[in-house]
């Protein structure tokens, strides 16, 4: 299957939802109740961001959604096991790579680089079954 074929074969319903989870996900993770006094603690940034940013957001969220859509697609990835895996791979092969990068050069802390690619994992996961099986 080309590019062209499974960009043909999305379910656009699958990408708004699967986006959406993405961000819904990201906005719970960092309630202050669950990880976000840590990672205001470990950041010293604010908690809320301004509300310019949330458009632009959103649309990283979908994008994130359509292109692991392309991806399960590509790979032929038709069940819950075959969207995690391809999430897992795109977590492990990109988000964490990327994000030692931040622990080597950045100095992060490990507690904020295990909040980040945590919630990374999480919300890929989840959007990559549903694209898969829907």
């Amino acid at each position: 299957m080309d590019v062209l074929s499974a960009l043909y074969d999305v379910n656009p319903l699958a990408v708004i939802v699967a986006g959406i989870l993405h961000m819904v996900i990201g906005l719970v993770w960092y309630q202050p109740k669950l990880f976000g006094n840590a990672w205001v603690a470990l950041t010293g940034k604010d908690l809320n961001p301004a509300k310019k940013w949330l458009g632009l957001g959103v649309i990283g969220h979908l994008t994130i959604a359509l292109v692991l859509a392309l991806l399960i697609g590509l790979a032929g990835a038709k069940d819950a096991v075959g969207g995690f895996t391809i999430a897992f791979l795109v977590w492990i092969g990109f988000i964490v790579t990327l994000e030692i990068g931040e622990l080597i050069w950045e100095k992060i802390q490990t507690k904020l680089f295990l909040i980040r690619i945590g919630e990374h994992l999480l919300s890929l996961s989840l959007a990559g079954i549903i694209l898969a099986v829907w």
